[in-house]
């Protein structure tokens, strides 16, 4: 899920995108400037490019990432994976979940549902160099399932959530791991910034947030007698504020967080920011 800067939310369910309002009132679904859904979208941002807004999506099934403006006109698409010789046996191996866009256009894209390797390309599109893969070492991802340019401080820095190791990861623009923030986390799936704040949201139905030094403030919503309800928790079973199986996480523009479950039934929790 992503918010843009006038309050409405954009939401990747199995068959579209649906744009919400900040009251949770459905407002349609985002389409191409010709009119198609999106289908099969996992994580999504959205980012200023060349003065303008533009949503950042990446289609694990479709093996694919896209850049579209928020009037529906695409501007990039990467298809497959970078053509290295011995990277991928085959395309079926690629299956990214999510990317970010730097200041300067430098795109980076995880393949969390593949080989978990981060790719890194310039802005017109050219793969430059890949880091990561499968490991437990620092630097090594197990479903590296999202990625954050952190610019809160003078020098930006990656935030890359290590969904299986259970932590996250800080990594320099240029790949070089830094150090793990956190080892402590459960099953961490989405991550989002609004000032000096990082939210983390975990598929242990929890989540985290730290201060601008990414240092441990709170932890929201953790509710251990739920948790094991995962997908599967009926409506009738939840609990106002107890989060159950969070899969994406986003600020709005007045700071206000939300949280999206993986649900079959479809959840999404919304925190009001208070100071």
């Amino acid at each position: 899920m992503a918010a843009d800067s006038k309050g409405k939310v954009y939401i990747a369910t199995g068959g579209q995108i649906q744009i919400i309002d900040a009251d949770g009132n459905y407002e349609g679904d985002f389409k191409t400037a010709d009119g198609k859904v999106f289908q099969g979208v996992h994580g999504m941002k959205v980012r200023v490019i060349g003065n303008e807004e533009v949503l950042l999506g990446a289609m694990p099934g479709k093996k694919r990432v896209f850049a579209v403006k928020l009037d529906g006109t695409v501007l990039w698409q990467i298809v497959g994976p970078p053509k290295v010789d011995g990277m991928y046996a085959h395309i079926k191996e690629y299956n990214p979940t999510d990317l970010d866009v730097s200041s300067d256009g430098t795109i980076y894209i995880v393949d969390g549902y593949g080989k978990s390797f981060v790719h890194v390309y310039d802005k017109d599109q050219k793969h430059l160099k890949t880091f990561g893969g499968k490991g437990k070492e620092d630097g090594k991802f197990n479903t590296c399932h999202n990625i954050l340019v952190d610019n809160r401080s003078e020098e930006p820095t990656l935030l890359i959530s290590d969904r299986e190791n259970n932590r996250l990861q800080l990594h320099a623009m240029d790949g070089s791991f830094i150090r793990t923030i956190d080892a402590e986390l459960r099953q961490p799936c989405a991550a989002d910034i609004h000032g000096d704040l990082l939210a983390v949201g975990e598929l242990g139905g929890r989540l985290s947030l730290y201060d601008k030094d990414n240092k441990l403030i709170s932890r929201l919503g953790d509710e251990p007698s739920d948790r094991a309800k995962g997908n599967g928790a009926k409506p009738e079973d939840w609990v106002e504020g107890a989060l159950v199986a969070v899969h994406g996480c986003t600020f709005d523009s007045k700071g206000d967080l939300y949280a999206q479950e993986w649900n079959r039934f479809g959840r999404l929790t919304k925190y009001t920011k208070v100071k």
